[in-house]
């Protein structure tokens, strides 16, 4: 029934990460999805390829870090 509502009025969407300001994740209140942005600044499912680029790009990010600390 969660489903239909969000396909009906679309999903309510609540912050997962607060950590980084480039990498944003997600999830519907209601049937539970989980999101993320891409490049783009569009909002997409996270699925495998999405996490594993989130990953990456957190790895890179840290990395950037160290080296200027």
């Amino acid at each position: 029934m969660n489903k239909i509502g969000c396909k009906i009025r679309g999903h309510k969407l609540t912050s997962l990460k607060k950590n980084n300001l480039l990498i944003k994740e997600f999830e519907c209140a209601n049937c539970h999805q989980k999101f993320t942005t891409d490049g783009y600044g569009r909002t997409v499912r996270l699925n495998s390829y999405w996490e594993e680029n989130n990953m990456l790009f957190e790895k890179f990010l840290d990395e950037r870090r160290v080296r200027a600390s």
